[in-house]
């Protein structure tokens, strides 16, 4: 039926909020309207989201009679019930609209919902409203006599927005109408008012993303259609808590230094006010960002004394709460980076334990620049995420100005962690990081899971200062310390203990350790760390014959070290020794030769030289042997024939090898024939002989 013959029993002004979105079909909705068999549809959304221009859509589109109500009070619901009460006897389906709805009483909307449960078979009562009724709406769900469509139901679309911005004459490609439709949360009516900005505007992408709650014609509209019928409390509690994400009763106490949050935050979302859940439980709530924005700039003109202190009480109720990014965002936002460096510090080994160093970085983004110079747990943070992001000269820096700012700042374990964060960076060599992991071991509490990286640095230090023995004790013990608290290191120091134990030929026990190592690394962390226990485990599968797996281990280590990253050399060098020695036990000289090259290139020159040395040595002459005694330059051996060759030293037949190969005995032939080849030998105990010479055989 068209708009022009409905029912007016009383004249309703169309309010001018509503107009923006007339131009845009919405036919999505407008086809639930139309299919529903719910007898009461429920449409509340705030001020601008088209709600009446939607429901005269439907009218228009659907051949029922529609009536048009106004509901401005309680006092006029027993006139809608009458009107419900002809429709109930009237053979003819019809659609009772009553707009804005402005119930106060569960009662009387009770009972005017009842009556609507009433209505024949495709009659329907639709109540339009800012706020949502206070009728017990639970039993019309269950029982699937109820249609709701609220704000994002009514939101536009990305089609629905487009149409809206062509229909101004504007001409925006996907990506900014993306942008559009994200600042404005789809709002019909803010998405008039962002077409309005963005076409009177030179730069499109400075104007959409200029766009927010702080633009006048924004703030004068939430202000006439949203706060305007709020109490002077209730104004200033939504003025106040706009400083806050996610609004629970808890946080709100806490920044208002008050009481009874909770009951406010429910009054406001039934009033009208837009404030979105953020679960199903309506215990956490968020303000719609552009009214967010709005209110946190009123802030800053009417009561900009509160505007730190509120800060500061939201940054200690984040802190008790554990969730330090907000606690630093709000620190911050204080000006107290004294505040925000404890918080971070508090939270870092935690974070670096596990590897994860992206919230460090979002902490210290936060911050100004020079802040992090300024405070010792803003240093110690950045020392930490540098180091794990590779950035050793950068971490190097952090943790002297940790170390200055700890002469006058109080932190708790200060001490310990720049002993500990410089021996890890080892600056000055491994025998001086020896002596701060003893130091830091010296101001650890007892039972800090952080001696177990101490001990990893005392391990590495003694391994390559040849004393195995002192090596394997440390090692194991900062294994069993990391277990289940810090996991890098864990990983670590298993991998450290199966380089030992491939040095004394202790395969089985090198298998379990890098095995050990290869579930123990978290999925994220420094980038070195991955390398040196793909490197082990490379080693490890080459001489067990496994090499696929080597293959594919190896090529991941190679990967993770061609990047430019700044790591510790002593970490760095190691990974490119023994990827050299796996190379080499892959049949692969050229690759073997490049990575010793590079790791004399980054050896540490310090007292652990030697050790170095005597590692890089022992590679160039395995790569020499290799070299001379089999392929050299030529064929690679491939993986079949790596195979065929490590079992040719037993006393297999080429069929019982097919048979454990689960391979013809003419492809163990073939394969036996191309290595002789590759070998340039001519029979099986000469290849075995060249085999163990290059080191693509073990001794046994």
């Amino acid at each position: 039926m068209s708009a022009s013959t409905l029912t007016l029993v009383e004249p309703l002004a169309l309010p001018a909020a509503g107009l923006p979105a007339s131009a845009v079909p919405r036919t999505r909705l407008v086809r639930q309207l139309t299919t529903t068999d719910a007898p009461i549809v429920l449409v509340v959304a705030p001020a601008g989201y088209g709600k009446t221009t939607l429901l005269e859509e439907w009218a228009a589109r659907d051949p029922r009679p529609f009536t048009w109500l106004a509901c401005p009070g309680d006092h006029a619901v027993d006139a809608v019930q009458r009107r419900l009460e002809g429709v109930i006897r009237s053979p003819a389906a019809q659609v009772v609209v009553v707009d804005d709805t402005r119930l106060t009483s569960p009662a009387r909307t009770q009972a005017l919902l009842n009556t609507a449960c009433r209505l024949p078979r495709g009659s329907r009562l639709v109540l339009a409203s800012r706020a949502r009724p206070p009728g017990a709406l639970g039993r019309l769900r269950a029982r699937r006599l109820l249609l709701e469509l609220g704000a994002p139901e009514l939101a536009l679309t990305p089609l629905e927005a487009a149409r809206l911005v062509e229909t101004a004459g504007l001409r925006l490609d996907r990506h900014r109408l993306g942008r559009l439709l994200a600042r404005t949360g789809g709002w019909p009516v803010m998405v008039d008012l962002a077409t309005a900005a963005v076409a009177g505007a030179t730069d499109q992408d400075a104007a959409i993303m200029a766009f927010g709650g702080a633009d006048r014609a924004v703030a004068e509209l939430l202000r006439d259609e949203v706060l305007a019928p709020l109490t002077p409390v209730e104004r200033a509690f939504v003025r106040r808590t706009s400083i806050i994400g996610r609004l629970t009763a808890g946080a709100c106490d806490a920044v208002l230094d008050g009481h009874g949050s909770g009951a406010t935050l429910e009054r406001l979302a039934r009033s009208g006010v837009p404030i979105e859940p953020l679960d199903r439980t309506d215990l956490a709530f968020r303000w719609n960002p552009l009214l967010a924005q709005m209110l946190r700039a009123e802030l800053c003109v009417h009561e900009p004394e509160r505007v730190g202190v509120l800060h500061r009480r939201a940054a200690r109720w984040f802190t008790r709460e554990r969730e330090p990014s907000l606690a630093i965002r709000h620190a911050v936002a204080c000006g107290d980076t004294r505040l925000a460096g404890r918080i971070a510090w508090a939270h870092a080994p935690r974070l670096a334990a596990n590897g994860r160093v992206e919230p460090l970085g979002e902490w210290l983004g936060a911050v100004r620049g020079s802040a992090v110079s300024d405070d010792a747990g803003l240093a110690l943070t950045a020392t930490v995420h540098h180091l794990l992001t590779g950035r050793r000269r950068a971490a190097c820096a952090a943790v002297a100005v940790a170390e200055h700012r700890l002469q006058t700042d109080r932190l708790a374990g200060g001490h310990a962690a720049v002993a500990l964060l410089r021996a890890c960076l080892a600056p000055s060599g491994l025998a001086a990081a020896a002596q701060d992991a003893a130091h830091a071991r010296a101001l650890l509490p007892a039972d800090s899971p952080w001696h177990a990286l101490a001990l990893l640095i005392l391990g590495i230090a003694a391994h390559l200062d040849g004393d195995v023995e002192g090596a394997v004790v440390c090692l194991d013990e900062a294994a069993g310390r990391a277990t289940g608290h810090v996991a890098t290191v864990a990983a670590t120091a298993h991998a450290q203990l199966a380089l030992v134990a491939a040095e004394i030929e202790d395969w089985d026990e090198a298998a379990h350790h890098a095995l050990e190592a290869r579930t123990t690394l978290p999925p994220t962390g420094p980038e070195a760390i991955h390398a040196f226990v793909a490197a082990t485990s490379a080693v490890v599968a080459a001489h067990r014959g496994e090499i696929a797996q080597a293959r594919h281990d190896a090529g991941e280590a190679d990967r993770l070290l061609a990047s430019r990253a700044d790591f510790p050399p002593w970490l760095v060098c190691e990974a490119h020794v023994w990827l050299a020695r796996a190379a080499i036990r892959l049949s692969d000289g050229p690759t073997a030769r490049r990575l010793l090259a590079r790791a004399a290139r980054l050896a540490p020159t310090g007292g652990e030289a030697d050790g170095f040395s005597r590692w890089i040595h022992d590679g160039w002459e395995r790569a020499d042997a290799f070299a001379e005694s089999a392929t050299g330059d030529g064929p690679a051996l491939t993986n079949a024939e790596l195979r065929i060759l490590r079992l040719l030293p037993s006393h297999l037949s080429f069929r019982e090898i097919g048979e454990r190969l689960h391979v013809s005995t003419n492809t163990v032939k073939t394969q036996a024939l191309a290595v002789y080849r590759k070998l340039d030998v001519s029979c099986r105990s000469d290849a075995v002989e060249r085999g163990r010479q290059a080191g693509l055989v073990g001794d046994t």
